[in-house]
Order: C-alpha cells, then structure tokens, then sequence
C-alpha cells in the first residue's frame, strides 16, 4: 500500500506512521507532504518545519516539503469565512486537494493526512474533504481513526509541539479566554502555566 500523507506536524505524523503501520506492517510504503498555508504566523510555520525535519532524522520516511509560506493563499482562500466550521471546511478542502493531486500524480494507491489522529478536529468534515479531492483526482482516501494511537514518544523527544491548531483565528480561538501573556502591572512576571494541546494543523 503506497501512501502519501499530508502533514501537519510531526507528533499527529508520528501517531499516523504507528496507526497504518499497526495495520499494514510491511506492506505500508509511506511518503509524506508537507503543505499547510494555514500556518501562521511565519516563525510558528518554521517551528512546525523544524519539528518534522528533526523527527525524520530519528524516523527516516520520504517527505516532499512546500516550504513556501502560504499566507496570501490561505488569506484568500478563507475570505469571508473567518467563523468554524466554514473557515475549517476550507482549510482541509485546500490541503487534501493539493495531497490528493500529488499522490495521483506520484501514482501512489491512495493518501491521507494527519489530521486523523486529532481529537480537536472535525473527522467528518475531514473524511468529506477527503473524499471529494479523491474523486477530483481520481484516488482513493485512506480514512482511519487514529485518536487512539500512542505514538513513540522516544522519537518525539524534546521535539516542538504547537499550542494551537495553526491559522490566526485558531490562535484567537485557543487564547481568548486566557490570561496568558497580558500585563497585570507593578512589574509582574507571569508563568507561562500548562499549556497542553495535541492539534492536527
């Protein structure tokens, strides 16, 4: 089974390689695609670059890199829909049609993305996405829920894990409500606290 994976980041990429190989074993043949304009800002898009390039020195795996910051793309692509699920439903549409294209046209027998592993995404927007960019292009989608996967945690090991799910209304939507980095006065240096969140983007 040749696969091309799109890419979010390399803790979902980790838990993607262990769920299909625990199914596939040696029949996997996995390729991965880096390619997420949703990312934002610039230095949080080469965090997340760096995150995957450090975890494929401990799991070597084949990836094509978009290293392009996709901001104009991704701004235009979601204008006038800044509000869940509409923005959401285009951000994968986007990325699973530019996944899909490049797996047809690598000849690979399907693809997928990591974004299966996220218990913050909606799946079933995902699958749809998936689906339809199938069709476009011609190949199948490899579906799977892989919430329940541990990845292999020596691999991730001091590698960078993100805090929100990637675009700038996400970050909005992640911190809000919090009263992370305001200033309280008088001098005050304030925790950076627990900050824990597994995305898919």
């Amino acid at each position: 089974m040749n696969v091309l994976i799109h890419i979010c980041c390399a803790h979902c990429f980790g838990k993607t390689l262990d769920g299909l190989r625990a199914e596939f074993g040696y029949q996997l043949a996995a390729r991965g695609l880096w390619y997420n304009p949703n990312i934002h800002p610039l230095l949080e898009y080469r965090r997340r670059m760096k995150a995957l390039k450090v975890y494929l020195e401990r799991d070597p795996v084949p990836v094509d890199f978009v290293e392009k910051y996709g901001l104009i793309p991704f701004c235009e692509n979601t204008y006038g829909h800044y509000q869940k699920p509409d923005r959401c439903a285009r951000c994968y549409a986007i990325r699973l049609d530019t996944t899909a294209e490049r797996a047809a046209a690598l000849g690979m027998d399907a693809f997928t993305t990591t974004m299966i592993t996220s218990v913050h995404q909606s799946h079933q927007m995902i699958r749809a996405a998936g689906e339809e960019a199938g069709r476009r292009h011609k190949i199948s989608f490899l579906y799977r829920n892989l919430r329940h996967v541990e990845p292999d945690e020596k691999k991730l090991r001091e590698i960078y894990r993100q805090s929100y799910c990637g675009c700038v209304f996400s970050e909005y939507d992640r911190y809000a409500s919090t009263t992370k980095h305001l200033y309280r006065g008088e001098g005050e240096l304030e925790s950076e606290g627990d900050d824990v969140f597994t995305p898919a983007d």
